[in-house]
């Protein structure tokens, strides 16, 4: 083992002792909560005080770990360090599920290596842990992406039409919606459905393992996708932005999938969307 793989290897069992802090707090509040309970960040965007705790716990974990690393939670925002590590956190990806009581819900921790003159860095660690089953999803750059310590790969289909798709409806820019439902629109059109869970983080751990063949989303942040998008890459699927390119965490506007869906589902975004192909 290269001392690269081993330090990764060393600091996704921080990622996963965070994981488990943050699912464990979820898993205790659940049921016990409601939206009643909960403050409004913006429209139909709610934040609870399990959201928090559950985010000053993982963040305590992540941050005794690997020490002067910086981390970015939904809550929280910025903070400071000064190495050339970032933790980017979701504490409770599907809030409001969690405060309704639909058992679809998760925490999402991503860790990323500086690179120079870049605003974001390189996925180097994954993590997605449902707090409810256990089931942990989690990837290394360049090593591959696992389910509860098993090999994942994505899905092989082809054929659109058999394609079962994943997606996530824009509540945080309802403007963009008229254009959503264009690309909604052709996609049911052409494909076997689709389904909305309501954690994204999720819907890519599963992408990634193949129950859905792809997966798009508007206006995402980079807590939401940046475990995902790692190990989707990692059980060897495609994640871009609208544009085609990686530049996904600076845009929120995101798609995955196998190489060949990928490319049927980023036609028809780019042309509903109005994005010229690079």
């Amino acid at each position: 083992m290269t001392n690269d793989n081993k330090k990764l290897r060393e600091l996704l069992e921080i990622t996963l002792r965070g994981a488990r802090v943050g699912a464990d707090i979820l898993r205790e509040a659940f049921g016990r909560i409601n939206l009643q309970q909960a403050d409004l960040k913006g429209q139909n965007d709610y934040v609870s005080e399990v959201d928090r705790r559950s985010e000053a716990a993982i963040s305590e974990v992540l941050l005794r770990g690997l020490p002067d690393s910086t981390f970015l939670g939904e809550e929280t925002g910025q903070g400071e360090g000064s190495g050339c590590w970032r933790w980017i956190v979701d504490p409770l990806d599907g809030t409001t599920n969690f405060l309704q009581g639909f058992p679809i819900f998760s925490v999402s921790i991503a860790l990323e290596r500086c690179l120079p003159g870049r605003k974001w860095g390189e996925l180097v660690i994954g993590a997605v842990m449902h707090p409810l089953t256990g089931e942990t999803w989690t990837a290394m750059r360049g090593q591959g992406a696992w389910k509860d310590g098993r090999p994942i790969h994505i899905g092989q289909k082809t054929d659109m039409a058999q394609a079962l798709l994943a997606t996530g409806f824009p509540f945080r820019a309802k403007k963009e919606l008229k254009t959503y439902l264009r690309t909604f629109e052709e996609l049911f059109m052409r494909s076997s459905g689709i389904r909305r869970a309501g954690s994204a983080a999720l819907d890519l751990c599963w992408t990634a393992e193949g129950v859905f063949d792809g997966f798009w989303e508007h206006r995402l942040s980079p807590w939401d996708i940046a475990a995902g998008a790692l190990i989707i890459e990692e059980a060897g699927g495609v994640f871009t932005s609208f544009e085609g390119d990686s530049e996904y965490l600076s845009s929120g506007n995101v798609v995955g999938a196998n190489r060949p869906i990928h490319a049927v589902m980023l036609e028809v975004i780019q042309r509903t969307v109005g994005i010229t192909p690079a």
